[in-house]
C-alpha cells in the first residue's frame, strides 16, 4: 500500500472516530449525566443505556488515539526537518520535505 493511501485512510478513520467520540461525549454530557440517583445506570437515550454510551465513547476514543499515533509516525520526517524548514528560504524548505533522508544534496 502506498504511503499516501495509508495516510488518507488513517486520516479518514481519525476523522470518523473523532466525530463519533464527540457525539457520544455530548450525549453523555447533556442527555445522560452521571449521578442519576437510583437506577441511574439503566437510564436510556435512543434505546441505548448510559453504560453502552460510555462503552462506545471509550472504544472510539481509544481507536482515535491509536490512529493519531499512527498519523504522527507517518509524519516523522516532517518533524525531523521542521527546524531546518523554518530557517530556510522557500526552495530549501520544499527540499527538506521532498528528499529522502539518505539522498545526497544536488548542489
Amino acid at each position: 500500500m502506498k504511503r499516501v493511501t495509508l495516510n488518507a485512510l488513517v486520516d479518514i478513520g481519525g476523522l470518523i472516530t473523532f466525530i463519533l467520540s464527540l457525539i457520544t461525549g455530548l450525549v453523555l454530557y447533556f442527555f445522560l449525566p452521571s449521578g442519576g440517583g437510583r437506577g441511574g445506570s439503566w437510564v436510556t437515550w435512543m434505546g441505548i443505556t448510559r453504560h453502552d454510551w460510555v462503552l462506545i465513547h471509550d472504544i472510539t476514543s481509544f481507536v482515535f488515539a491509536a490512529l493519531l499515533i499512527i498519523h504522527l509516525l507517518l509524519h516523522v520526517r516532517f518533524f525531523k526537518n521542521i527546524r531546518m524548514a523554518l530557517k530556510a528560504d522557500a526552495k530549501e524548505a520544499e527540499d527538506c520535505f521532498t528528499k529522502s533522508s539518505g539522498e545526497p544534496d544536488q548542489k
